[in-house]
């Protein structure tokens, strides 16, 4: 009877310490997703070449201002939908665009873009150029140049920090680095 006893308070505990492990796990993976991690999925075409409609991407909450040429997930209360982007200035930058040479220059240098892009970029939007970038928010462009709906546009404009949803780290589906 003594062993019997025994056995059903070792099934017990051992049901109290997988439930509590178990638990602990999603509460922990819950917190990781609320605070610091968030996947998105890319929508449209317009970075293409580097990431695709329909590729989920991982994004780290990191406070603070996203550096040049970083890729960045954008929740926009203006659009109702999240976009993914990369960052070409920051607040204080002057940006200007030469629709005739397609050169886009930041401060009146010529960005250096070590990343893929799709086409040299020849449409307008209907921003005014050069546009100087709000303190506290970001200018961004698609790689997809001509068909990007971004801070070229009024109904997008800069972004601001707020706005940032974080930095796209890596590409999960399908898996790879980024450009």
């Amino acid at each position: 009877m003594k062993q019997a006893k025994n056995r059903r308070e070792n099934a017990l505990s051992a049901v109290y310490t997988v439930t509590g492990t178990f638990l602990a796990c999603v509460t922990a993976v819950f917190a990781l997703f609320a605070f610091c991690f968030r996947l998105a999925e890319v929508d449209g075409n317009s970075m293409e070449p580097n990431l695709h409609s329909g590729e989920t991407v991982f994004v780290l909450q990191v406070p603070g201002m996203p550096d040049y040429g970083q890729i960045v997930a954008i929740g926009s209360p203006r659009t109702g939908r999240s976009m993914v982007k990369r960052v070409l200035a920051r607040g204080g930058d002057t940006v200007d665009v030469n629709f005739e040479t397609h050169l886009l220059t930041v401060n009146g240098r010529v960005i250096p873009e070590t990343y893929r892009v799709l086409g040299a970029i020849t449409v307008q939007g209907d921003a005014v150029f050069p546009l100087t970038v709000p303190e506290g928010s970001v200018f961004v462009l698609g790689d997809n140049r001509n068909d990007s709906l971004d801070s070229r546009f009024t109904e997008i404009g800069c972004i601001r920090q707020e706005e940032l949803l974080g930095r796209v780290v890596c590409r999960l589906f399908p898996y790879g680095t980024i450009e």
